[in-house]
């Protein structure tokens, strides 16, 4: 069986689908008079933002120079999109802003309007990235090439943006790709960091999942 092709857009987009889904959830049926749950709905926005953040900025800053090398011109509509995408984002961080405990309701409900609206558009984008994008990058670079992209957008990450991406990724992925992502990972993390993260796994999978995975790892 021949090897599926290196794709840039493939684990992150799968870590972000399920980092989205699980914010658009959790805008719509937070009770937000109670600080605790406020609270958790807070920081799982930041943690959602971030990842918006680091992948936008891997994009542009290595993926898309790239791409616009070979084929001038061709990353404008990723670029006008990743702008008002921005903008969106901004209205989610705001809207949330606004709310505290002692909010009247329509404040809640005008924020879970702001995440499900960026939610279509982001999936839409993503998309677009998926296919029309996706489809100019392997025409014009080969897998080494891409592994050296992906190298450069890993190496600049720090081992908290590592964790936090493979919070939403891992999870998110079917078992094989598990292993491939986990696997490349123990090969080159030091040990007690990829224990922890392993670890941190532990108690975002079912445990027949979890186990699964640490044996292959084995």
């Amino acid at each position: 069986m021949s090897q599926p092709r290196m794709n840039l857009y493939g684990f992150p987009h799968k870590g972000l689908r399920n980092a989205i889904s699980q914010l658009s959830q959790s805008a719509g049926n937070t009770d937000c008079s109670d600080q605790s749950s406020l609270n958790s709905l807070k920081a799982l926005t930041g943690e959602v933002i971030t990842l918006l953040a680091l992948h936008a900025h891997s994009e542009e800053t290595v993926v898309l120079p790239a791409l616009e090398s070979k084929v001038p011109g061709s990353t404008a509509e990723n670029l006008a999109e990743h702008e008002q995408l921005e903008k969106d984002i901004d209205v989610i961080q705001q809207s949330l802003n606004a709310i505290t405990t002692d909010s009247a309701p329509n404040l809640a409900s005008q924020f879970y309007t702001a995440v499900t609206n960026f939610q279509s558009k982001y999936l839409a984008h993503m998309a677009m990235e998926e296919s029309k994008m996706n489809a100019l990058i392997w025409e014009h670079f080969t897998d080494a090439d891409l592994m050296g992209q992906h190298g450069q957008i890993m190496s600049a990450l720090t081992p908290e943006q590592i964790m936090l991406w493979f919070k939403y990724i891992v999870p998110a992925l079917n078992p094989f790709e598990r292993t491939i992502i986990m696997g490349g990972f123990k090969a080159n993390a030091p040990k007690p960091f990829f224990d922890s993260v392993l670890d941190m796994l532990s108690g975002l999978m079912q445990q027949n999942e979890h186990q699964q995975l640490s044996v292959a790892l084995s």
